[in-house]
């Protein structure tokens, strides 16, 4: 049977997309294929930033890598296992300017990148490997060959192998602009936040307690960055970021950022923990960060309506302290795209009833529809470090009203 394979592989060609388990590259672009941010002292400011792009050559979406000066230039994918019996690693690129980039973790003969779009068959013996059994390491690494000194764009687009390379394969290729999204799309009630404001305006110091689910938590966060140990990369991650811009856009040092993150749990299972996690630590000049949504309308099985009336009774015990609340909901993954409308109305009459802020993070990364929606994930739903610091400058707006365009 395997001889037979083979053969059949031998003879025709059959493009596989860069996969892990049921995502993959062309139907999740940029999903696990995540940044090196670097070490810790290198991450701000964000030198990396990748999008889904529809300048493209296949599916009409590619991905987009804008690396500033002294960026690494270095994209990680984690996969230790490829098709037995393929040809070798393919791909199409482009760059602002003539690029040599490495492919995979040694230090191999690089590629030439152009300015148009071209195909690129890295063959596994090239790569120093065999057909039969592919191993490469434990990463798919693509970098910059050398050091960043200005700012760089790569596009990549159709990233996977062939049984047998084909020279001229079907391709469909589209040109941009790309559509752009504004924060005051998906920020609603920023008038609830008044206190809040004068506060940041009066230079007081205040805190900003987030309790939410795995992505408050950080799961996944240091997907690409393994360099920067998860406890070291709480600053980086969006309610940390969020006070880190107040604190510069109002120029003062004060605002304090608390982490209270369930991996797992739902908005009715968080009602066992806000009085001594939040009640308990909040003050009445405190602004209290609310956010879950995935757990609860995917693997919990909560409708919208559902998930509405649990995040009601969050908000009732946190009045009890401070009537500064923000609401955050999930990102993207799953189905939830399909409830993103009902999502929507949620967070409009919570914000109308309780008198409350909302941030609706799923119709930002919704706005082109799934197949943009992945680009700032390490894995479905949660954000690496580079989504977590673009979630906090789109979210920043709620108090500094200075609108944020993503993609820049």
């Amino acid at each position: 049977m395997i001889l037979l394979l083979l053969a059949a592989l031998a003879t025709q060609s059959t493009f596989l997309p860069l996969d892990r388990g049921e995502d993959n590259m062309e139907k999740n672009t940029g999903l696990w294929f995540r940044p090196d941010l670097g070490k810790v002292e290198d991450v701000l400011p964000l030198k990396t930033r990748i999008w889904a792009t529809k300048e493209s050559v296949t599916g009409g979406v590619a991905l987009k890598c804008v690396f500033e000066k002294g960026a690494r230039g270095k994209l990680t994918f984690e996969k230790d296992a490829w098709p037995a019996g393929s040809a070798g690693i393919t791909f199409y690129a482009k760059a602002s300017k003539p690029l040599k980039v490495i492919v995979g973790m040694k230090a191999f003969k690089p590629v030439d990148i152009g300015t148009e779009w071209k195909k690129h068959d890295l063959s596994w013996e090239s790569l120093e490997t065999v057909r039969e059994k592919p191993e490469i390491g434990w990463q798919f690494v693509f970098r910059v060959a050398s050091p960043i000194e200005e700012r760089t764009i790569l596009w990549l687009d159709r990233i996977g192998v062939e049984t047998v390379f084909d020279p001229s394969p079907k391709i469909e290729p589209q040109s941009g602009p790309d559509a752009t999204f504004s924060s005051r799309e998906m920020l609603y009630g920023a008038e609830h936040l008044a206190k809040t404001l004068a506060r940041a305006k009066a230079k007081q110091p205040f805190k900003v307690i987030a309790l939410g689910d795995s992505i408050t938590g950080g799961a996944q966060c240091t997907r690409g960055s393994l360099e920067i140990p998860h406890a070291q990369g709480v600053p980086f991650l969006y309610f940390s970021h969020l006070a880190r811009l107040w604190e510069q856009h109002f120029g003062y040092k004060g605002i304090t950022p608390l982490q209270f993150g369930h991996g797992g749990w739902t908005a009715e299972k968080a009602m066992e923990v806000i009085d001594k996690e939040v009640v308990a630590a909040a003050g009445a000049d405190d602004l209290v960060i609310l956010q879950f949504g995935g757990n609860d309308m995917t693997w919990a099985g909560k409708s919208p309506a559902q998930w509405k009336d649990a995040m009601k009774k969050l908000i009732a015990r946190v009045k009890t302290k401070t009537d500064q609340v923000l609401l955050l909901g999930a990102t993207a993954g799953a189905d939830i795209h399909k409830k993103q409308g009902e999502i929507e109305k949620a967070f409009k009459e919570l914000v109308a009833e309780e008198k409350v802020a909302a941030a609706d993070t799923g119709k930002f990364f919704y706005y082109r529809g799934e197949p943009f929606a992945y680009a700032m994930l390490a894995n479905q739903f949660h954000p690496d470090f580079m989504g977590h610091l673009t979630m906090g400058e789109m979210i920043a707006p709620i108090l500094t009203g200075k609108e944020k365009i993503y993609p820049e």
